[in-house]
């Protein structure tokens, strides 16, 4: 469905919802999705390629073979994955890059036959493959990757017998036994990296996620995924975030982190600690802020900044961790990295708790008001506001917005709606988390 924002002055040709979030009570946005976290793996040495992977918080490892790894295991990439599942509930990835398969060959009974490694990259040379005797005739054929046997084929007498998650068997006649067969030749290819995370970029237009993590700090990808971000939000209509390393972007729930944090044992780059606060945003909703926010598990800050250093990156839009009072590492302050407004924007829309009650709003608008699902009459109209209301309501009741007028605050232009056309003003007042306190004490 399309959508975006919009001008009365250019009407829209393709059906959709269009909304504009404003100062005052102008145009804004059931049950949008949240806790969806995205991002690119980039130069991971395994796995499919052009291929979004969906994992669940209920299953983060059911994706292993095609990772090669556990996302549990000591790997850069598998950590990014962990600190997005310290808050996010769903994430998808994307190994970007190229690169060719590991090969090998096996003994046959007469001659040999060939072995590939499923996907490309460096740890398909470390996959080799075992055959022993099975005393109830065949053979055992083992797949062992990186010292572990990750594949058991029993009783196997053919090589068309030989099924793999992890390789690719080809060739004809009887197995033999056979010695460890070690794969070689598998390779990463960075000179594909921009291609294919553009294709990443893409490919993230057709899912409703929260907020995406760009770990690299590579200035044309970081520009690539900025003006993705703003072509989704503002031209596709889905309300969705970015974080990105030492950039300052300058825009509404793109986030610019700029120092790191440690985590078991090792000190993250900022492009890694991104992943954790690409999760973190996702999956804090519209009632809840991530100022003072522990980092679960970091155990230090890697860049911290003084007093000075935090009010100047506080007021050039940098979001980063400190260390609390208590020994934790926190966000500093949940903010975004906007610092220049029109007289359109709405004060607030630079504090992440009420830039993602705007974005909800306008997400619950978009899939809420579907094409060809109203009447363009007073009835229509009467259902839409009667929807609309409701929105107002559960907002209000979960403590994301505030004065709620019910009768005022949702209204359909009934004197411009017209055709298929619908011309609707919705006003909404976020509920900030309370960050600031001032006390004034007197002595009696």
């Amino acid at each position: 469905m399309a959508g975006g924002t919009f001008k009365l002055s250019s009407p829209k040709v393709r059906p959709g919802a269009y909304v504009v979030t404003k100062n005052g009570k102008q145009p804004t946005a059931s049950n949008a999705p949240s806790g969806i976290a995205i991002i690119p793996l980039i130069g991971y040495d395994w796995g499919p390629r052009g291929e979004m992977i969906h994992l669940t918080n209920e299953s983060p490892d059911a994706a292993k073979v095609k990772f090669g790894r556990s996302i549990y295991d000591d790997n850069e990439c598998m950590v990014m994955l962990q600190l997005m599942f310290l808050n996010a509930t769903e994430v998808y990835t994307y190994i970007a890059g190229g690169g060719e398969k590991a090969k090998g060959t096996i003994t046959l009974k007469s001659g040999t036959g060939n072995v590939t490694a499923k996907y490309p990259g460096t740890l398909g040379n470390k996959i080799k493959v075992v055959s022993v005797a099975n005393p109830e005739g065949g053979f055992d054929v083992s797949v062992v990757l990186d010292g572990s046997e990750v594949e058991l084929i029993e009783g196997a007498t053919k090589v068309t017998d030989l099924k793999s998650d992890y390789v690719d068997f080809a060739g004809e006649g009887e197995l033999a036994a056979f010695a460890s067969a070690s794969l070689t030749g598998g390779t990463n290819e960075d000179s594909k990296v921009n291609a294919s995370v553009a294709t990443f970029l893409d490919m993230a237009e057709k899912i409703k996620f929260n907020c995406m993590a760009l770990p690299t700090s590579e200035a044309s990808l970081i520009t690539a995924a900025v003006t993705k971000i703003k072509y989704i939000r503002n031209s596709i209509g889905w309300k969705c975030g970015l974080v990105v390393a030492n950039s300052a972007a300058d825009y509404e729930n793109i986030y610019n982190l700029t120092n790191a944090a440690e985590y078991a044992g090792e000190e993250l780059t900022i492009p890694q600690s991104v992943a954790w606060l690409a999760g973190a945003i996702a999956a804090a909703g519209y009632t809840s802020s991530l100022t003072y926010k522990i980092f679960t598990g970091a155990t230090g800050v890697v860049g911290a900044k003084t007093n000075e250093e935090a009010i100047q990156a506080i007021k050039k839009g940098e979001i980063f961790f400190t260390v609390s009072e208590s020994g934790d590492v926190i966000v500093e302050y949940d903010v975004n990295s906007k610092v220049t407004f029109t007289q359109d924007d709405p004060a607030d829309i630079m504090k992440g708790r009420p830039c993602r009650v705007y974005d909800s709003f306008a997400n619950d608008l978009l899939l809420t008001f579907v094409p060809g699902r109203f009447n363009n009459d007073p009835t229509g109209w009467t259902v839409m506001e009667g929807l609309g209301r409701a929105i107002l309501k559960a907002y209000q009741n979960d403590g994301a917005i505030q004065n709620v007028d019910e009768e005022n605050d949702f209204l359909v232009d009934r004197g411009a709606s017209t055709g298929d056309s619908v011309y609707i003003s919705c006003g909404i007042q976020p509920v900030d988390s309370a960050e600031k306190y001032y006390f004034t004490v007197i002595a009696r």
